[in-house]
């Protein structure tokens, strides 16, 4: 390693993004949003899905419930626990309720687009908080670059890698970063199997960010800390904390 680059990742701060679940409580709820909060998260990570009256919800599984019910029939306690055992204590939660709670604290969010029919409504509800500049978009987002210039959106690579994709990563580190940077994107989000330091040599070359899902191993968030990469998605954040203090 070079001394331009040792210094160039000294400067570089990972961030630390907490999985949607990363406590006792159960994912995509307020309770497991606020325990990432409460953590000191940089970046909380939640799924949206959205209810048949266009309302953006925390929830990571389809349903058909969804393409028929608003969110206020959705929440109701006898229909909710049919989405999952877990509602039967929890509300649903909102993606205003998320949007609300953490503009005072300018906290970063990660929202995760299981959907298409998600976006508008994702999009709507960001621009309504004006919080363009905290919130990244991943999952379902394809053309929102072109659609949405306003909106910092992350590309997301392939989950494995193609044997060719392996045996030539410097083309494959090229091709992608350059698609990224030409249709606008943030930077990329990668699945931490298929990512490398050739990669993320290469995107902070074009300025693009590189955040990895889902380390939760404390050698793996060891070595994604020390290659540089902007952020970790995690369920163990408390732990990468403690990695980064020694880093």
């Amino acid at each position: 390693m070079n001394m331009e680059r040792e210094a160039t990742r000294t400067m570089r701060k990972t961030m630390v993004a907490a999985h949607t679940g990363c406590g006792i409580h159960p994912d995509n709820t307020m309770a497991s949003f606020r325990e990432g909060i409460q953590i000191g998260a940089d970046i909380v990570e939640v799924d949206v899905r959205v209810t048949h009256d266009g309302t953006p919800i925390l929830l990571h599984d389809d349903s058909p419930y969804l393409h028929t019910h608003t969110y206020a029939q959705l929440n109701q306690p006898d229909i909710r626990s049919r989405l999952h055992p877990s509602y039967q204590t929890y509300e649903i939660a909102t993606l205003e309720q998320v949007l609300r709670e953490s503009g005072p604290l300018e906290l970063k969010l990660n929202l995760d687009l299981k959907s298409i029919a998600s976006i508008e409504p994702t999009v709507q509800w960001v621009r309504k908080f004006h919080a363009q500049k905290r919130v990244y978009i991943t999952g379902c987002s394809d053309h929102m670059t072109k659609r949405y210039p306003d909106m910092q959106v992350m590309l997301n690579t392939p989950d494995e890698l193609l044997p060719q994709q392996a045996l030539h990563y410097a083309a494959f580190a090229d091709s992608v970063c350059r698609e990224a940077k030409e249709q606008g994107y943030a930077g990329l989000n990668m699945n931490g199997g298929t990512c490398r330091q050739q990669m993320v040599d290469k995107a902070h070359a074009l300025g693009l960010k590189v955040w990895v899902y889902t380390i939760n191993e404390p050698q793996r968030l060891d070595w994604f800390a020390t290659m540089g990469v902007d952020a970790i998605t995690t369920r163990k954040p408390g732990r990468l904390f403690e990695i980064l203090r020694d880093c």
